[in-house]
């Protein structure tokens, strides 16, 4: 592959990676699952030093949004919420409370991302739609909305209480550690703590103050990450609904099978009857034909032969449609020879010149078969309808997610939409937690591209 090639298909399993992010932890629950924060890959390289000053700066800069925030959002929600109870004897006090509510829920999400800067990730929650018109009103019977205005109650207090002590301890270290600088240039009758503990004179001061400085310097990365994690625990408690989550799981896992059962009937009948009005008919016309030319080759051997030879041009046919048809049901050459020599043989059916890059990949078998599929499908549609003069296969494993793109120089216009050839692959995909996407302008070029969930270990 050249080096353009190679650079297009490092941009293109980056982009999936990050829009389509696949854990190898994914069969535990939403609530388990905490992200790395930003930056955690380079500091692990860096000096210890530079660690905890980047450290320090993250959950300094974490506590003070999060107080600026939740001010703002205090402020808000209290107005609102006051508004809105005044008013209920109106329709418009009910808009107003989903308005508060709708300040919590995106406070929620801006504290949980100063919480994911400093290091404690948490899963989104997913809130109803909205909707239009009285519908709105449906997220004042959503449980975690008022959760999340609880939490911008108790947010203030506690951000507040680490705000003042975070702002001090890092003031008093700085303070103390630089006294010997700015004291000089306090009044004269300032008393200071060694004066206050009966140790008289600047330079006992400066002494003193130094000490006290270095302590709280060394004691902040300890204090600061400290109120962090109590943030993140309330957050946690308030934010993160761990039955909702696991509902939703179940939900999604339930509707992906369903998709994929579903898909997969669609694929039988439609091989059903690609069968029926396919290679059976000609392979019944085979038969006539055939019968047909023994009873002539003795009375007209001449037209025995036209009809022989119209048998065999049937076969043939049938034999193009029956390999044809056979990119639907998974080939044994897959189990036995793995998923690289099974693309290959597809690539090399092809009518079109296709190249193949597959590197290693570990999937499941029932993700192998998936990924096969995805495959053989793109490739038909292309043959069928894109007018491609050129056609690549990529497949590549980076981390836990396997990327598969499907590349033709046709002229676009493929879909994922109903009574299209690819419609049934996302369905098929979801089966087993992957993801389909089809990037196809007028004019070309087609490019599908699907991720997996690589088989963890």
């Amino acid at each position: 592959m050249t080096e353009t090639a190679s650079t297009s298909r490092n941009h293109l399993v980056e982009h999936q990676v990050r829009d389509h992010p696949v854990r190898d932890d994914a069969d535990l629950p939403e609530f388990l699952l905490y992200d790395t924060p930003a930056g955690a890959d380079d500091v692990s390289d860096a000096e210890p030093a530079v660690t905890m000053i980047r450290g320090v700066g993250r959950n300094l800069g974490a506590i003070c949004g999060l107080f600026v925030v939740t001010l703002v959002a205090f402020i808000v929600c209290t107005t609102l919420f006051s508004l809105g109870v005044s008013l209920l004897i109106l329709v418009v006090g009910l808009f107003i409370l989903v308005a508060c509510l709708m300040v919590a829920g995106w406070t929620s999400r801006v504290t949980k991302g100063l919480l994911r800067f400093a290091g404690v990730a948490l899963p989104e929650t997913v809130y109803p739609p909205l909707g239009s018109g009285f519908a709105i009103l449906r997220r004042l019977r959503d449980p975690q909305s008022w959760r999340d205005l609880l939490h911008v109650l108790v947010g203030f207090v506690v951000s507040t209480f680490s705000f003042s002590v975070a702002v001090s301890w890092v003031a008093g270290a700085l303070g103390g550690i630089t006294f010997w600088f700015w004291g000089r240039f306090l009044p004269e009758d300032n008393h200071g703590l060694a004066e206050l503990l009966g140790f008289p004179g600047f330079y006992a001061e400066v002494i003193l103050e130094s000490i006290v400085g270095v302590l709280l310097l060394v004691s902040a990365p300890a204090v600061l990450s400290g109120l962090v994690r109590l943030h993140g625990a309330i957050a946690r408690g308030l934010l993160v609904d761990e039955r909702g989550a696991l509902r939703r799981r179940v939900s999604q896992l339930t509707e992906s099978r369903s998709a994929a059962g579903e898909a997969e009937a669609h694929t039988l009948r439609r091989l059903e009857r690609d069968l029926h009005d396919g290679p059976q008919q000609r392979l019944v016309r085979l038969g006539m034909d055939i019968s047909s030319a023994q009873r002539r080759l003795e009375t007209d051997p001449d037209k025995a032969k036209e009809l022989l030879a119209e048998a065999f041009e049937q076969s043939q046919e049938a034999l193009t449609e029956i390999r044809q048809l056979s990119r639907g049901i998974a080939p044994p050459i897959l189990t036995e020879q793995g998923l690289h020599a099974a693309i290959t043989t597809l690539a090399a059916r092809n009518s079109v010149p296709t190249t193949v890059d597959v590197g290693a990949v570990t999937l499941t078998d029932a993700a192998q078969n998936a990924a096969y599929f995805v495959v053989a499908e793109s490739l038909t549609n292309m043959e069928k309808h894109s007018a491609a003069s050129h056609c690549s296969v990529e497949v590549h494993q980076v981390g836990g997610v396997v990327v598969i793109a499907v590349t033709d120089d046709g002229v676009g216009g493929a879909s994922l939409s109903r009574g299209h050839g690819l419609a049934g692959l996302a369905d098929r995909l979801a089966g087993v937690d992957g993801t389909l996407t089809v990037t196809s302008p007028r004019g070309g070029p087609t490019q599908v591209t699907a991720t997996l969930p690589a088989l963890a270990g």
